[in-house]
């Protein structure tokens, strides 16, 4: 494979969660069969992308961080 074909992986989420939110996660991904908060987070992009409004009511309901 050429160096130009390689796909570039990036970190881009960071993610503080309450001990509360922490267990429900858990729970959502043993009830999910996911097997890490990654494949949770791929799939709720996935969603994004192919249900655009999904986006903007979620860009509504989302807090703004500012600092």
């Amino acid at each position: 494979m050429k160096q130009h074909e390689r796909r570039i992986k990036r970190h881009i989420i960071s993610l503080r969660v309450s001990k509360e939110e922490w267990d429900s996660l858990h729970e959502v991904m043993q009830g999910l069969q996911f097997k890490n908060v990654s494949a949770i987070m791929r799939e709720a992009f996935q969603l994004v992308i192919t249900t655009p409004d999904s986006f903007a009511t979620a860009a509504t309901d989302g807090h703004k961080r500012t600092g």
